[in-house]
C-alpha cells in the first residue's frame, strides 16, 4: 500500500504481515455463537433473554444426503390417466399456453372463414382455459384469467381468495419452547408450465386456537409440465417478545428435491412455528427470473372489545382487498385479458368479420393481434407497447430505450413482466449505499404496490455440500430486509441495524451485514446500556431532513436490564437520525399538527380501533390508563408531510392497516376508491395507480445479493419479478469500525474507502463531515485497542505512524491509495485539529484496512 501524501509511513515502522484481528462490533453481552446458522437458525431474541442457544425447528436442512423437512416419500406418477385438481381424469397433457395459442388460432381461422359455428365453439373452449374450467387438461382448475373465483374447491372459505384454513393434523412435536405442539396441515396444488407457477392457494388462515409455536405442515401436489427443481425457501420473523416487535428475519431453502416433466408429485414439508413464519416462496430456478409463487399467513385473534373472532388487521386487508379482485380490474392491456375481450364478443353474438378485426387487425381492439397475445402472455421478459406508453408519456423514452433505469418492471392481469437495461434477465448490480433508479408501471385497473427486499448473500451450504442442487441459485440461508416500499418504522430499524426491540433495548439479529463489503459505510451507535452498535444510516440527500428518533428510557429498558441513558448517535448525541423524507418509507400521520401541535402525544383516543385493548394514556388524571395516544418520539417533525413511526408492536402494529380516524382500512370507508390507509403506511408497498408508473430511487444499504425482490405485497401470490444482480460484491478495501467524537460541523467526521487495494489497484480514502480548513492526522498502525483519547477512543494502537493532510472549506478530503503488498491488516483513524471538541482534537470513526496481494 502506498499513500499518496508528502508524509509517508517512515522506513523504522516494521510494515509486516498482521495476523487477522477480530474486532468485536457488539458488547460481550451480546456475543453471537460462532455459527448462527448451524445447526438451524439461532433465533436471536429468545437466546438473547433466556441465555439458552435457541434454534429454529426446522430450519436445519440437511444432514449429508438426508433431506430433514421433507416427510415421507415423494410419490410421482404419470399426469396421463391422473385426476386434475378437480378431480376429473387427465386426458390430455400441454401448456395452457398452447392451448390458449391453438383456440386462438381456430377462432381466427373461423372468423376470417365466416364459420359462426366454429367460432363460437373455439371461443366457449378459449373463456374455459381463462376461467379455469378445463375438463380433462392437466391444467383443469387453473384459471389463466388472476381473479376471485370464490371456493372452487371443498377446502376454499366461500367467497374468498384462494384462502384455505389450517387443519389440526392430530400430532404433535416439540415445539421450539419444549412443549408439545400441536402440526397444522394445509394442502396446496401448483400447475407447473412455462415459465410460471400458479397455484390453488394464497392464504393460508391460522385458527385462533393454534400455539405461535404450534408448526406448518404443507402437503403439495404439482401438476408439472416442466421439470424443475422443487425448493420452496420458508422466510421467517424473528419472535416477539412481550410487548415488543418481531422483524424480518431470515429465509431458507427447506428442502430441495427434482419434480418431472408431464407428472403428478405429491410429498408433504414439514415448516418452522407459525408465528415465525412471514410465508413460503416456491421457486423453480431452472428457469431465469425464476417460477415463484407465495403462501401468505393470515391470522385469527379474539377482538378484546367485543370477545368475537376476527382476523388480525394484516389478515383482514389481505383477505377483504383479495376479495374485490375481479375480471374488469385486470388491465386491458393483459394478453389474457385481450383473449377474454375476443372470445366474449364471440360467445355474445359478434359477427365473425368484427371478431375476424379484433384478432388479426393490429389496429382494432384489442390493440395488437392474436399472435402477439399469445406470444406476450408466454413471455414475461417482454414489455407491452402500453407499457411504453407510459414510459413515452411519463418520461419521454421511445420503445426500447431505458434511459436512467436499470430495471423496468410492468403489472398486469395481477402479475408482474420486466426486463433489465443491460441484460434481459437481470440488473446492474451495486455497492453499499448505491443509489439507482427503477420503473414500475401499472396496467391493471386498480392500484399496486411496489416493494423491494433485499435478500443478501447466501450465509449456508447445505443444499450445495449435500449434492441436492447445482447450487447457481438456492439460496441456502439468507437474511432478508425491505430497502423500498416498506412502513416508516423500517428505515428506523436499518438505523439500528435491525435491533432496536422496546422495552427489551438493543437485540441485533446474526448477519444482516454478513459481508465486509456491507460494512463498510455502516454507522455506530449506543444503546441505552452504552454499548455500541452498527447500522445504515440513508444518506443526508436521500433523508431530506432529520428525524431524530429519541425513545425515552421507559421505552428503551426492560425490568431486568434498566436504561442508563437514550440510544444515541456515534457522537454520544442522543437519539437515532433517520430521514423525515427519505424515498421509500411510509409518508401516514397519526394526527394533523393543527389539532395536535408536534412535541405532544396525539390527543385523541383511538384505542377503541386497536383490537388487542392496549391503553397507554391517563386521560383524567385518575391513576388508571385508560385512552391510547399516539406518542410523540414517534411522529415525524416536519408538520405537513414526512410519515411517522409506526412500531410493529401490539399498541401500534394494527394501524399499519387501520385507519386511526375511522378503524377501517379506508381512506373514507364510504367511498373506498379514495384509496386505502396503507396506501400512506406502505405496509404493502408504495402505491402505484392504474395506468401510472412509480419511479422509484433506491438506496442500497448493502451490496447487492442474490436476487433484485421485486413485489406486490398484497397481490403476492403472482405479482412478483425478481431479476438476478449482474455481480455480487464480497469485498471492500476497508471495513468501518466506529468511534469517534463530535467536530464542529456537529458530526462525527466519516472516514471511509472505496477501490481496489490489490495490486494495480488505487483505493480512496475519504473523510466527510470533519472540521474545515484544519490539520487532519492519518494515525496508522497494524495492532487495534480501545484507548481512550482525547475525551474519545483511539483504535490504532502500539507502534502507530501519524501523517497529516489538510481538509478542505467543507471539512473533507480525499487520499489516493496504491494497492498490493498484502495480505497485511492496518488500522487507520484520522485526529483533526478543532478547538469545539475535547482537548482540540475531533476523531474520525477508525478503519479496518485490509491490503490485498
Amino acid at each position: 500500500m502506498t499513500v499518496h501524501a508528502s508524509h509517508r509511513p517512515s522506513s523504522r515502522q516494521p510494515w509486516l504481515v498482521a495476523t487477522v484481528l477480530l474486532i468485536g462490533v457488539q458488547g460481550a453481552a451480546h456475543a453471537q455463537p460462532a455459527d448462527p446458522n448451524d445447526p438451524g437458525i439461532l433465533e436471536p431474541a429468545l437466546t438473547a433473554t433466556t441465555g439458552v442457544e435457541t434454534r429454529i425447528p426446522h430450519t436445519d436442512q440437511a444432514q449429508g444426503s438426508t433431506l430433514l423437512n421433507l416427510v415421507g416419500s415423494q410419490v410421482e406418477q404419470d399426469a396421463l390417466g391422473a385426476n386434475s385438481l378437480m378431480g376429473h381424469p387427465i386426458t390430455t397433457v400441454r401448456s395452457p399456453h398452447d392451448a390458449m395459442s391453438d383456440e386462438l388460432d381456430a377462432m381466427a381461422s373461423a372468423a376470417s372463414s365466416d364459420d359462426s359455428a366454429a367460432m363460437t365453439s373455439a371461443a366457449a373452449s378459449l373463456e374455459a382455459i381463462l376461467l379455469g374450467t378445463t375438463q380433462g387438461e392437466i391444467f383443469d382448475g387453473f384459471a389463466m384469467l388472476n381473479y376471485n373465483r370464490g371456493a372452487y374447491l371443498p377446502d376454499h372459505e366461500p367467497g374468498e381468495y384462494k384462502l384455505k384454513t389450517l387443519v389440526d393434523s392430530g400430532q404433535t412435536t416439540v415445539g421450539i419452547d419444549g412443549q408439545p405442539r400441536r402440526i397444522w396441515e394445509l394442502d396446496v396444488a401448483f400447475l407447473w408450465y412455462d415459465g410460471q407457477f400458479d397455484a390453488d392457494t394464497f392464504l393460508m388462515k391460522v385458527p385462533v386456537e393454534a400455539h405461535a409455536f404450534d408448526e406448518l405442515r404443507v402437503n403439495y401436489t404439482f401438476y408439472s409440465l416442466e421439470g424443475e427443481d422443487f425448493s420452496p425457501t420458508a422466510v421467517l420473523l424473528d419472535h416477539r417478545l412481550e410487548g415488543s416487535v418481531q422483524f424480518p428475519y431470515k429465509g431458507l431453502d427447506s428442502v430441495w428435491t427434482k419434480v418431472g416433466g408431464s407428472k403428478v408429485t405429491q410429498l408433504s414439508v414439514d415448516y418452522p412455528p407459525l408465528r415465525l413464519l412471514r410465508g413460503v416462496y416456491t421457486w423453480g430456478w431452472r428457469e431465469h427470473p425464476p417460477r415463484i409463487q407465495f403462501l401468505q399467513p393470515v391470522y385469527e385473534m379474539v377482538n378484546a372489545h367485543t370477545g368475537q373472532v376476527e382476523l388480525e388487521p394484516q389478515g383482514r386487508s389481505f383477505v377483504e382487498r383479495n376479495r374485490m379482485l375481479s375480471i374488469d380490474d385486470i388491465g386491458a392491456a393483459a394478453p389474457e385479458k385481450k383473449m377474454w375481450e375476443a372470445c366474449q364478443a364471440a360467445l355474445t353474438g359478434a359477427g365473425t368479420a368484427a371478431v375476424a378485426a379484433m384478432l388479426d387487425d393490429p389496429g382494432t381492439a384489442p390493440r395488437g393481434t392474436w399472435q402477439d397475445w399469445a406470444d406476450l402472455a408466454q413471455d414475461q421478459l417482454e414489455i407491452p407497447d402500453e407499457a411504453w406508453d407510459v414510459l413515452a408519456a411519463e418520461d419521454g423514452l421511445p420503445k426500447g430505450q431505458f434511459g436512467h433505469y436499470r430495471f423496468i418492471s410492468v403489472y398486469m392481469n395481477n402479475e408482474m413482466y420486466g426486463r433489465g437495461a443491460v441484460d434481459k434477465a437481470k440488473i446492474t448490480g451495486w455497492r453499499q449505499g448505491d443509489s439507482f433508479q427503477v420503473k414500475l408501471i401499472n396496467l391493471d385497473e386498480h392500484t399496486h404496490y411496489f416493494r423491494n427486499v433485499d435478500f443478501g448473500p447466501k450465509l449456508h451450504d447445505d443444499i450445495i455440500s449435500g449434492g441436492f442442487s447445482a447450487g447457481s441459485h438456492s439460496f441456502e440461508i439468507m437474511n432478508f430486509k425491505p430497502t423500498y416500499g416498506a412502513p416508516k418504522v423500517a428505515e428506523m430499524q436499518w438505523r439500528a441495524g435491525w435491533g432496536f426491540r422496546p422495552h427489551f433495548d438493543v437485540i441485533q439479529q446474526p448477519d444482516v451485514f454478513p459481508r465486509n463489503a456491507d460494512r463498510a459505510l455502516w454507522r455506530h451507535y449506543y444503546d441505552g446500556s452504552g454499548g455500541m452498535y452498527f447500522g445504515w444510516q440513508y444518506s443526508e440527500a436521500a433523508r431530506g431532513g432529520d428525524f431524530v428518533f429519541n425513545p425515552p428510557n421507559f421505552i428503551i429498558e426492560s425490568p431486568a436490564h434498566p436504561s442508563l441513558q437514550r440510544l444515541q448517535e456515534g457522537g454520544r448525541v442522543d437519539g437515532l437520525v433517520i430521514g423525515q423524507h427519505t424515498e421509500g418509507y411510509g409518508v401516514a400521520k397519526m394526527c394533523s399538527h393543527v389539532d395536535h401541535p408536534l412535541g405532544g402525544f396525539c390527543e385523541t383516543d383511538i384505542g377503541c380501533f386497536n383490537p388487542h385493548g392496549v391503553l397507554n394514556a391517563d386521560s383524567d388524571g385518575n391513576g388508571v390508563n385508560d385512552a391510547l395516544w399516539f406518542p410523540p418520539f414517534l411522529r415525524n417533525p416536519d408538520p405537513v408531510s414526512g410519515g411517522d413511526i409506526i412500531p410493529p408492536t401490539p399498541a401500534w402494529k394494527p394501524f399499519l392497516w387501520i385507519n386511526p380516524t375511522n378503524g377501517t382500512l379506508w381512506l373514507d370507508p364510504s367511498d373506498p376508491s379514495q384509496g386505502a390507509w396503507a396506501d400512506l403506511t406502505y405496509s404493502h408497498g408504495a402505491p402505484i395507480a392504474p395506468g401510472l408508473g412509480l419511479s422509484a430511487t433506491v438506496e442500497q444499504p448493502r451490496c447487492s445479493g442474490q436476487v433484485f425482490y421485486q413485489f406486490d405485497d398484497l397481490y403476492h401470490d403472482n405479482a412478483i419479478f425478481s431479476p438476478h444482480p449482474t455481480f455480487e460484491p464480497t469485498t471492500a478495501p476497508a471495513v468501518n469500525l466506529g468511534h469517534g467524537t463530535l467536530a464542529i460541523s456537529g458530526k462525527v467526521p466519516f472516514f471511509s474507502a472505496a477501490g481496489s487495494l490489490a495490486t494495480g489497484g488505487t483505493a480512496t480514502f475519504s473523510l466527510a463531515d470533519g472540521t474545515p480548513s484544519t490539520t487532519a492526522w492519518l494515525v496508522l498502525s497494524l495492532t487495534a485497542a480501545e484507548t481512550p483519547f482525547k475525551g474519545g477512543i483511539l483504535v490504532p494502537a502500539g507502534a502507530i505512524e501519524a501523517l497529516p493532510f489538510t481538509t478542505d472549506g467543507d471539512g473533507a478530503l480525499a487520499v489516493p491509495v496504491a494497492g498490493g503488498g498484502g495480505p497485511l491488516e492496518i488500522f487507520a483513524q484520522f485526529a483533526l485539529s478543532d478547538a469545539s471538541a475535547i482537548g482540540g482534537f475531533a476523531l474520525s470513526n477508525a478503519l479496518d484496512v485490509l491490503i490485498a496481494p
